[in-house]
């Protein structure tokens, strides 16, 4: 399955993922090969003919103690999930990872990156800005607040209203704001106008 937006894509991965497909093997086209990618789409969907089975097809799979995939796409990251299960041998064989073990980690943009992994309460799957778009985020931020311009300071946080509310970019965006007021206040700034974002649910 193709899609142009990167947060239908990463519903997507979760919805897949809470269904059992939690094994996956991820690619990245090369921007001068992103003319052939539905060339590039075929040869994937002829290595894993599974991922085009019906839904009776994968329930039969599935009894019969076979491993299911998807191939899902979003620009130019490519993922093949993969449920557990017996798997054929194939020729040029793909190495899988598990969710939970490696999380599922891409950009979306020069300052955002997005990791899929098991939420930090439960046994669900969530998705969170990874570890490093959240340190970029609050070295920015940090940086012009304490040369005590918060105005720009609050143009960077304004740019996340548009991420969605997904529980782990919830649980982020929320310890940010405690953050930022305490970064603040050392600061000697009476006020962060920036306030709480209000993401959008899904």
């Amino acid at each position: 399955m193709v899609t142009d937006d990167w947060k239908d894509f990463v519903k997507l991965v979760l919805n897949h993922a809470g269904h059992g497909y939690v094994e996956y093997s991820s690619f990245v086209i090369p921007v001068k090969k992103i003319a052939k990618v539905e060339s590039i789409d075929r040869k994937i969907q002829d290595k894993y003919p599974e991922a085009g089975q019906n839904k009776d097809q994968r329930y039969r799979s599935k009894r019969a103690g076979k491993a299911n995939f998807a191939y899902l796409r979003w620009q130019n990251v490519g993922l093949v999930l993969c449920t557990e299960g017996e798997v054929k041998e194939r020729p040029d064989a793909d190495k899988f990872v598990r969710l939970d073990a490696e999380p599922l980690i891409f950009a979306v943009g020069s300052m955002i990156e997005i990791k899929i992994a098991r939420a930090r309460a439960g046994r669900n799957y969530t998705a969170f800005l990874s570890k490093k778009s959240y340190r970029e985020i609050k070295a920015v931020v940090r940086d012009n607040i304490r040369h005590r311009r918060p105005a720009v300071a609050e143009e960077y946080w304004n740019r996340l209203r548009g991420l969605p509310a997904f529980s782990g970019i919830l649980e982020q965006t929320r310890e940010l704001t405690k953050w930022i007021r305490k970064e603040c206040k050392l600061a000697g700034l009476k006020k962060w106008s920036g306030g709480r974002l209000v993401l959008r649910p899904l």
